[in-house]
C-alpha cells in the first residue's frame, strides 16, 4: 500500500510537467507522467460524445415496420486510454486502446471497426539509430487523412477517403523511419500482414503474402506534426509535400475459398479493402500552414487486378472492355482558419470518391465544421454539418440528405 501511495504521489507531482515524446504524434494535453532512473511512462487519453441528427429521405419502408435507420441520438465517440513509454536504452513503446470500441465489438461479435478500432496502437520502437525501427500494431504510414489526428480538428471523423472503407488504416508489421536534411526529408518503409484492423480476427491470410507500404515527405522549413490546424499561428509559411504507395498480392491458393468467402469483414463495404488478386494504391498530398490559415489536399488512386475474370468487382463487363483492371479512389480538399483571439477554428472540406470505375456513379461530400476551444483541442466544443452533395446510388445509397453532430471533447 505504501508503494502504491508513493507511486501515485510521484505521478501527481510530475503531472505538471506536460511532457511529450518527440517520437509520438499522440494525444496532446496534460499527460500523467511517471518517471524513474531508467523509464518514463505517460498515461493519457480522451473522452468525447456528441448528439447526431439526420435529415431523412422519404422512402417506401416508412409505411412498413422497416427501421428508419436515422441513428439520431447521443453517441460516444471516444473513451480512450493511451500509455506511452520510453526507456533509457532507447526503446519507445505505446499501448492505446478504445474502451468504448472494445465494448461495442464484444456486444456485436465484430472484432474490428476500421474507423474506430478497439486497439489503436501496440508496438515497440527502437530510436537509438538514425533509422528508427518499429515493430507491432499502429497506423500505417499512408494517406495524410489517415495519419492526421482528427481529434485535433473541428471534425468528428476522418474523411470518407481515409475512414478505412477503401483501405486499412492500421496493421501489424515492421516500420522503418528516417529523417535527414534538418528534418526536411522524412521517409517511411514497412511490411505488414495486409489484414489491417481485422488481423486480430483472421491472423495472416491463406496467401501468406504481405502488404508493402512506403511514404516520403518534404517539409519546409523543417519538422511538422500531423496536427493540420495552425494553432501556432505560424509566422513563416510551413509546407509539406508527401507521396505514398502500397502494394499487395492476396491471390488465394488454388482450391481455397475466395477472399470474400474467407474474410468477409476484411473486404469492406465496397469489396475493395482486400481482393483476390493484386492491388496497388498510390497518391500524394499537400499541406500549407501560415498565420492561422491551413490548407490540405490529398489524392489516392486504387488499381485492382482480380485473378477471376468473373469477380463481382468487374460488374459483369467483358474482359475486352475492363482489361482485367478496376480503378477506384478520390480526393479531399480542406481549408481551416484558427483564431486564438476568439478561441475558434473554422473548417470547410470537400471530397469526391469513386469506389469502382466499372459501376456508374461517384460520391461527393461537403463538410462544414466549427470548434470553440476552452483549452485548445484538449477541452473543446465541436459542431459539424455533413452534406452529401452527390449520392452514388449504385454503390452507396443513402437514407439521409444531411447530418448534424454537436458535442464535446476532453483530452487528458
Amino acid at each position: 500500500m505504501k508503494k502504491l501511495l508513493l507511486l501515485t504521489l510521484a505521478g501527481a507531482i510530475s503531472y505538471v510537467s506536460h511532457a511529450q515524446f518527440s517520437e509520438f504524434e499522440g494525444n496532446a494535453g496534460s499527460t500523467f507522467t511517471l518517471s524513474s532512473d531508467n523509464n518514463t511512462l505517460q498515461i493519457g487519453g480522451r473522452t468525447s460524445f456528441f448528439y447526431q441528427y439526420r435529415v431523412m429521405k422519404s422512402y417506401q419502408g416508412e409505411s412498413t415496420n422497416e427501421p428508419k435507420l436515422d441513428k439520431d441520438g447521443f453517441q460516444i465517440k471516444d473513451m480512450d486510454l493511451d500509455l506511452l513509454g520510453k526507456t533509457s536504452s532507447k526503446f519507445v513503446y505505446e499501448f492505446h486502446i478504445s474502451l468504448v470500441d472494445l465494448a461495442t465489438a464484444a456486444a456485436t461479435n465484430n472484432t474490428a471497426n476500421p474507423a474506430n478500432p478497439g486497439i489503436k496502437a501496440g508496438y515497440l520502437m527502437y530510436v537509438g539509430w538514425p533509422v528508427h525501427i518499429k515493430f507491432g500494431y499502429d497506423k500505417l504510414p499512408f494517406s495524410l487523412g489517415s495519419i492526421s489526428d482528427v481529434y485535433a480538428t473541428p471534425q468528428w471523423s476522418h474523411s470518407n477517403l481515409a475512414s478505412g472503407d477503401l483501405f486499412s488504416r492500421r496493421d501489424i508489421g515492421l516500420t522503418l523511419n528516417y529523417e535527414t536534411w534538418k528534418s526536411r526529408i522524412n521517409a517511411f518503409a514497412g511490411i505488414y500482414s495486409g489484414m489491417g484492423e481485422n488481423f486480430y480476427e483472421y491472423g495472416q491470410d491463406n496467401s501468406g503474402s504481405f502488404e508493402y507500404v512506403g511514404r516520403v515527405e518534404f517539409r519546409y522549413p523543417g519538422k511538422m506534426t500531423y496536427h493540420n490546424v495552425d494553432e501556432e499561428n505560424s509566422p513563416v509559411p510551413q509546407l509539406r509535400v508527401g507521396i505514398n504507395g502500397r502494394y499487395e498480392n492476396k491471390t488465394q491458393p488454388t482450391g481455397q475459398p475466395t477472399v470474400l468467402q474467407s474474410y468477409p469483414d476484411e473486404v469492406g463495404p465496397y469489396g475493395i479493402r482486400m481482393i483476390d488478386g493484386k492491388r496497388s494504391i498510390y497518391g500524394g498530398d499537400l499541406t500549407v500552414k501560415y498565420k492561422g490559415l491551413s490548407a490540405t489536399f490529398e489524392d489516392e488512386i486504387i488499381n485492382m487486378q482480380p485473378v477471376d475474370a468473373n469477380d463481382p468487382l468487374f460488374n459483369a463487363t467483358p474482359s475486352s472492355f475492363n482489361k482485367g483492371i478496376i480503378m477506384a479512389g478520390g480526393y479531399v480538399a480542406q481549408v481551416m482558419y484558427n483564431s486564438e483571439k476568439i478561441h475558434s477554428t473554422f473548417s470547410v472540406s470537400y471530397e469526391d470518391i469513386n469506389v469502382n470505375d466499372l459501376i456508374v456513379g461517384d460520391q461527393q461530400w461537403l463538410n462544414l465544421s466549427y470548434a470553440y476551444k476552452v483549452n485548445s483541442f484538449n477541452s473543446v466544443f465541436k459542431i459539424e454539418y455533413y452534406l452529401p452533395e452527390k449520392e452514388d446510388v449504385n454503390s452507396n445509397p443513402l437514407k439521409y440528405t444531411a447530418q448534424l453532430r454537436v458535442g464535446y471533447q476532453v483530452v487528458f
